[in-house]
């Protein structure tokens, strides 16, 4: 039987913000401002990684791209 868990890959906030190029902080301003979808596992966030690809998709899509602060990376 397949497993559904098996399929699903979580990332922390350093390899989410390592893959968009931008700081932790900025990804926690994000997802405070529920920009981006995360949630907490032992009050640590984490953000699938399917849901990373589609954020980054629907923004490439819609010209949507955010500017971020130099001082944030």
């Amino acid at each position: 039987m397949d497993n559904k868990l098996d399929q699903i890959r979580l990332l922390t906030l350093a390899e989410a913000a390592e893959l968009l190029q931008v700081s932790i902080r900025t990804l926690q301003r994000m997802i405070r401002s529920k920009k981006l979808p995360a949630f907490k596992v032992g009050g640590q966030w984490r953000i699938r990684e399917s849901q990373l690809q589609q954020w980054v998709e629907q923004r490439e899509s819609s010209g949507t791209g955010e500017q971020t602060n130099e001082n944030d990376r």
